[in-house]
């Protein structure tokens, strides 16, 4: 469920810049720094497909997977840059992106490489563009961005410490033997469980459906020993096993 009040979210903002970008470039005094109004109406039109796909977008990444999903808002983000819409705009939602990308698969796919692949995009939208000056400003932005989406997500995926005064529960011989046997799947399935994630939000976030996501569920629990996901929270925080 917060995957997709976060996606709405971003999607209801996009569509607000598209709707402002639209009234700002129609309306600017100068008439001759005025942007043709072809333009304009590509970029009224890359900005709501932009929204469109945050608002479905955890849709999506169950129907089609993550990597899909990325790709089709770097294509809607490159198109943006290299149709010379604002900078202000471009760069603020390639850097949103790049945050949103860190939080969804920043443990399986690495910060680095996420934003090493933003600033990437960014750069050769500029290249065509001619652009070495916003192709660095940019990457120096987006590096930010990621080392902040970064933290962020690492606080986000931290489990609730126990209190001190917790009555330590001895293991069980199942929970023993659980960390060798959870499959790597398994394990971030139950990362996304000690977070409170409902199916629909770990089939979005790790890219599957929630049938599988229900199959994971059953292996895990059979393997931990426990009937329910408050079960298996509680084997996990207990064990550290994840």
């Amino acid at each position: 469920m917060a995957a997709i009040t976060v996606g709405r979210t971003l999607g209801a903002s996009v569509a607000l810049v598209a709707v402002l970008n639209t009234l700002s470039a129609v309306s600017l005094p100068v008439a001759s720094r005025r942007p043709a109004m072809a333009t304009i109406v590509v970029w009224l039109i890359l900005l709501s497909v932009h929204a469109a796909l945050y608002w479905f977008g955890s849709r999506i990444r169950v129907r089609f997977t993550l990597p899909v999903y990325v790709a089709a808002q770097a294509v809607m983000l490159f198109g943006l840059i290299v149709s010379g819409a604002p900078t202000p705009v471009a760069l603020g939602l390639l850097m949103t992106f790049t945050a949103e990308v860190v939080l969804l698969a920043g443990a399986r796919w690495g910060t680095i490489p996420i934003t090493a692949g933003a600033i990437a995009l960014y750069v050769s939208a500029a290249a065509v563009s001619s652009s070495l000056y916003l192709a660095a400003t940019a990457g120096l932005a987006l590096a930010v961005t990621g080392a902040i989406a970064h933290g962020l997500g690492a606080l986000l995926r931290r489990p609730a410490a126990s209190t001190s005064d917790a009555v330590p529960v001895p293991p069980s011989p199942t929970a023993r033997a659980a960390p060798s046997q959870l499959s790597a799947r398994e394990i971030e399935v139950l990362k996304e469980l000690v977070r409170g994630s409902r199916n629909s939000d770990i089939a979005a976030t790790l890219g599957i459906s929630e049938r599988t996501v229900k199959a994971h569920l059953a292996n895990i629990y059979q393997k931990l020993g426990v009937e329910s996901r408050s079960g298996a929270v509680a084997v996990a925080v207990q064990h550290r096993l994840i």
